[in-house]
């Protein structure tokens, strides 16, 4: 969770109120926040991800003015007539489709507020734009650009700035290649042949999203007006995004001054379409009083319902019979269903006033079959000197099959991989110790590892379905057959398991120093033994292994 770092003092200036430092520091985990540090002037406050709009010290102050009753409901900003216009040409719709912009005037840029934006844009392009894949923001000294400004997809050639942390010129291509940023974003831009770019009435970069600003609008303590853009793909994060730094500048003095905003048309021959940014007009819905008191288990009239809204920052009004009309912020972005709502009446009533109650039944749980053996096999491998490790089930074919000497028959595969390692659901266990194995090659000898997983494999239909196992692996310098066999000999008394040793065969353990454990019904639980030197170099080790993998 992201940790806000503001000074109090500036906390109970934008309040409003004197407020003891006391009883800031009480109330504030009351709307979602844990206290890390709030022992001086410089507090330090963990906040939950989903609340974005508390990322700053003026989000906190806006917040915090409303619970603690200074001045309730849905704060509003005056946004002045535009007086410049952004065009957006048609060429981006493939690349990076939606933006929107605005200008706040008046800004008194001290260190600590420049320090917190920074923060705040940071925050939000991994939490609300998805690593600036959804959305990117760009923030800038107004003065040295003046509109009409364009946006436009461009050959990555035929624009040359200096960018943001730079003092060499370059071309886009060249910043996704030399400039840090542009090697950590590059992949937003893979397989596009023209790149995005903001520009000014003189041809000047504004901006390159979602990589980097230009150098020339650079936000110093000496900035007055800061020009904000927000591009991405997802339109809804974009104009959210934007609500949350304009309010956090207007909150600190700021005055808010629209931008036009013309988008091609639709449909060849039609008229372009013009809106003004930022769009600050509250979502408006009805929040039934009866879902609340369902939900939250105590009788609320609609107008006590209202007003603990209002202490969470949205206009609400006893509405109809039973309702309540409830006006959402334009800067929240958690708001997707009446639940989040019924929270926030919870909150705004508060969290420690709900009565005390025992539970009305008394029921114990107990453990499911499948889980117990699961503690059992835990317990007895964990005493025969063995490591539990936990890895992902998700995996690759390069390890479940290839490097395994196994080919490759059946396996549920995921649709878009994010990573050539992560392309599958896996089948065996066993892999993901022998990488573990791996990974501490550098470490001393004897290792023994096992994890109690899950594997994905087919029924007889076809069909997939999951199936818990327990598998481990023991690398030496001198590990055979009979050190497999005598824990896996343990492990079948401390599972209870009436089972068989027997010849095995398989693909990744050495002819002849493989065994197969039967039940009584004769199905086949695993295998055991010592695995092939083909297997053993194809995971980069260098030592004897044996290893076991069972159905559970």
């Amino acid at each position: 969770m992201p940790v806000i770092r503001f000074d109090a003092r500036e906390l109970t200036r934008l309040v409003g109120k004197k407020i003891p430092r006391g009883t800031l520091a009480e109330k504030i985990p009351m709307i979602g926040a844990d206290v890390d540090d709030v022992s001086g002037d410089r507090w330090a406050i963990e906040f939950f991800p989903d609340r974005p709009d508390l990322f700053t010290v003026e989000g906190i102050a806006r917040a915090m003015r409303a619970f603690l009753d200074v001045k309730p409901g849905l704060a509003t900003y005056k946004v002045a007539a535009p007086k410049s216009k952004l065009v957006v040409d048609p060429s981006v719709a493939k690349v990076r489709p939606h933006i929107t912009a605005a200008v706040v005037r008046g800004v008194d840029v001290t260190e600590d507020r420049l320090e917190g934006l920074i923060a705040l844009q940071e925050a939000l392009h991994w939490g609300l734009g998805a690593r600036r894949r959804k959305v990117a923001i760009g923030v800038h000294d107004h003065k040295p650009v003046k509109g009409p400004f364009v946006y436009k997809a461009v050959d990555p050639e035929s624009i040359r700035f200096v960018p943001l942390a730079s003092e060499e010129e370059m071309d886009l291509a060249e910043v996704l290649k030399r400039h840090p940023k542009g090697q950590d974003y590059a992949h937003l831009l893979a397989g596009h042949g023209r790149f995005p770019v903001i520009l000014d009435a003189a041809g000047n970069l504004l901006s390159f999203p979602p990589i980097i600003n230009g150098a020339l609008t650079t936000v110093t303590t000496k900035t007055r007006d800061v020009l904000v853009d927000v591009t991405g793909w997802d339109a809804w994060a974009v104009e959210r995004a934007l609500n949350l730094v304009v309010t956090s500048l207007a909150e600190s003095g700021g005055r808010i001054e629209a931008i036009t905003i013309e988008t091609p048309p639709a449909k060849r021959g039609a008229k372009a379409k013009t809106r003004r940014a930022p769009a600050l007009e509250p979502e408006k819905r009805t929040l039934a009083v009866a879902d609340v008191e369902k939900l939250l288990g105590l009788p609320f009239t609609p107008k006590e319902a209202a007003a603990c809204l209002a202490r969470m920052g949205y206009g609400a009004k006893p509405s109809t019979k039973g309702k309540v009309a409830v006006e959402v912020p334009a800067w929240r972005t958690d708001i997707l269903h009446d639940v989040d709502l019924i929270e926030d009446v919870a909150i705004g009533y508060g969290i420690n006033e709900f009565p005390h109650e025992r539970p009305h039944a008394v029921t114990y749980g107990t453990p499911l079959p499948g889980a117990r053996a699961a503690e059992r096999a835990r317990q007895s491998l964990v005493g025969l000197g063995f490591l539990e490790v936990m890895s992902l089930s998700l995996s690759n074919a390069r390890d479940q099959f290839a490097r395994m000497q196994l080919a490759r028959d059946w396996s549920v595969d995921v649709m878009n991989p994010l990573s050539e390692d992560h392309t599958l659901l896996r089948v065996h266990v066993l892999p993901s110790l022998l990488n573990v194995l791996a990974r501490n090659a550098h470490r001393d000898l004897p290792q023994r590892v096992f994890e109690v997983g899950t594997v994905t494999v087919e029924r007889e239909d076809g069909t997939p379905r999951h199936e818990k196992r327990v598998a481990g692996a023991w690398i030496a310098s001198k590990v055979g057959y009979s050190d497999a066999k005598s824990v896996v000999q343990a492990l079948e008394r401390d599972l209870g398991w009436s089972a068989e040793i027997g010849p095995g065969h398989h693909a990744s353990y050495v002819e002849g120093r493989v065994a197969a454990v039967t039940d009584t019904d004769g199905r086949t639980r695993g295998v055991f033994g010592e695995l092939s030197p083909a297997v053993i170099t194809a995971f980069g080790l260098a030592n004897p292994v044996v290893a076991f993998e069972f159905v559970l």
